[in-house]
């Protein structure tokens, strides 16, 4: 299996093919295992992607894996005037604590959020909630009930695998021909967040983040550059932040900031990256005391 870091470097593959052979290659690898880190299944998508656009080939001959079919799935349940908008992602328990409801709240009652994209809820069982899990989608079902125009945009997938939130990811950012447009964004609404792993992988897939300014994500976005901290118990500065998000992920003038977001996830949250640091910590402590 690949390393991460080894797929980056091979991510120019499909970009140097001609269309007829890039799109063979795409088809022969349709039911290849890609690699099982969320960066590299990132990596391998969104060069796959890029590769159909940049050439002009039939949308169709896209890899149909099936997160990707699910995904298509979702967005063309929706009418169809919400079908090729950006998406916003939020992934989590659905939890108080994860502010699933609050991140719904936002969106659904600013009208330039809403008919801006579609929202994508991950997380949760949908069919069976726990006592937990009922409270926020009670609570998202009551914003809906008062914002019932945002309802025909929001989509509740319930929970998914991780590389299928990894392929979700990718494709916010570079889009889904004829489903999902691309400059999506991600949105944690959580309490606080201690590390924020979601967070750590949507910026692995290049994508502007807003995330609490309580606990660890305080460390590793840059304010204004690759995300935004927002007061995540209030939904007026989720929404703040969201819009915000979104204008930086459409701003083409804005160079460098998928790169930034993409060097400090492979260069501090890599398995490779942490195993390094790990290495040289106990390194020293077991190095012999000199005298």
């Amino acid at each position: 299996m690949s390393s991460a870091i080894d797929t980056i470097e091979r991510m120019f593959e499909y970009g140097s093919m001609t269309s007829t052979a890039a799109a063979t290659r795409l088809d022969e690898t349709l039911d290849e295992s890609l690699p099982s880190s969320p960066m590299a299944i990132i990596d391998e998508l969104q060069q796959r992607i890029r590769s159909m656009q940049a050439t002009k080939l039939d949308s169709r001959l896209l890899p149909t894996h099936p997160a990707l079919a699910d995904l298509r799935g979702l967005i063309a349940a929706l009418p169809a005037e919400r079908q090729g908008l950006p998406i916003a992602l939020t992934v989590g328990r659905l939890h108080r604590v994860k502010g699933m409801a609050t991140v719904v709240e936002a969106w659904a009652a600013d009208a330039a959020l809403w008919q801006r994209c579609n929202l994508l809820v991950v997380g949760g069982d949908l069919h069976h909630p726990s006592a937990d899990e009922q409270g926020q989608l009670d609570a998202i079902a009551a914003v809906m009930a008062e914002n019932p125009y945002a309802a025909t945009g929001l989509v509740l997938a319930g929970h998914r695998p991780n590389d299928v939130v990894a392929r979700w990811m990718a494709v916010a950012n570079t889009g889904l021909p004829a489903s999902v447009a691309p400059a999506g964004v991600y949105v944690c609404g959580s309490l606080k967040e201690e590390f924020g792993l979601a967070l750590i992988e949507a910026l692995a897939a290049g994508l502007v983040v807003v995330g609490p300014d309580a606990g660890g994500p305080a460390t590793y976005v840059d304010e204004g550059v690759t995300g935004f901290l927002v007061d995540t118990l209030s939904p007026a500065a989720v929404a703040i932040g969201f819009a915000r998000a979104l204008e930086l992920a459409a701003d083409p003038a804005v160079h460098g900031r998928v790169d930034a977001a993409r060097r400090l996830v492979r260069d501090r949250y890599t398995i490779q990256a942490m195993a390094r640091t790990l290495s040289g910590m106990y390194t020293g402590i077991t190095a012999p005391v000199a005298g």
